[in-house]
């Protein structure tokens, strides 16, 4: 009888903009464009305050987002993103990248251009992302072992679906303050703190 070897990695989710792509800062580099508000402002909270910009010219700047064929191809990777401590979290684990990225309206799917990116950006080779915003039931289904966002409702779907998962809030200016705080879930000041906390415990 044939006998398959079990793959015992470690089951990772990380999420991608503001993770491991600048997404706010190309938000507000095409704000500047537009309307001229300071591109180094960066979102308070998860309703876009902060940005000295109306909610007719937060929706204008989406606007243009969906109507860039090429737009998640375009994303700087974050600032003192670590590429070799991505690619060997990516190696040592199961790692995949589920993303609520919106639908643009010509080109490649998100997937797609989200793949092409991360092989771009880091070498990784055949990159699984998973499109969807209902992150939790995709935990269900995965089973990950640790989990990474910028968005505290996705952590707490996560928390919720899979109560053993290690789940890590990653630092940024749109999710500052109490009121996104939540139990169990530390917040981390970057991907290489992520990786770094996985590999060591191997």
């Amino acid at each position: 009888m044939t006998q398959f070897l079990k793959d015992n990695r470690k089951i990772v989710g990380c999420d991608l903009d503001d993770v491991l792509a600048d997404f706010i800062k190309r938000f507000m580099e095409i704000a500047a464009e537009k309307y001229g508000v300071d591109p180094n402002l960066r979102p308070t909270s998860w309703e876009w305050d902060g940005l000295e910009m109306t909610k007719e010219r937060v929706d204008g700047v989406w606007e243009e987002i969906l109507d860039t064929s090429h737009f998640w191809e375009t994303l700087d990777v974050i600032g003192g993103v670590d590429r070799q401590t991505v690619r060997d979290l990516d190696h040592e684990t199961k790692l995949f990248f589920p993303t609520a990225r919106a639908v643009l309206r010509s080109g490649w799917d998100i997937g797609k251009q989200s793949a092409y990116w991360l092989e771009r950006n880091f070498g990784l080779r055949f990159p699984t992302v998973l499109v969807s915003d209902e992150k939790g039931p995709l935990a269900s289904a995965l089973k990950y072992d640790y989990f990474i966002d910028d968005r505290p409702k996705n952590c707490i779907a996560i928390k919720q679906a899979l109560p053993n998962c290690q789940v890590f809030m990653q630092e940024a200016s749109h999710n500052q303050g109490s009121k996104y705080d939540i139990p169990g879930v530390p917040r981390i000041k970057s991907i290489n703190e992520f990786a770094k906390i996985i590999l060591s415990e191997d």
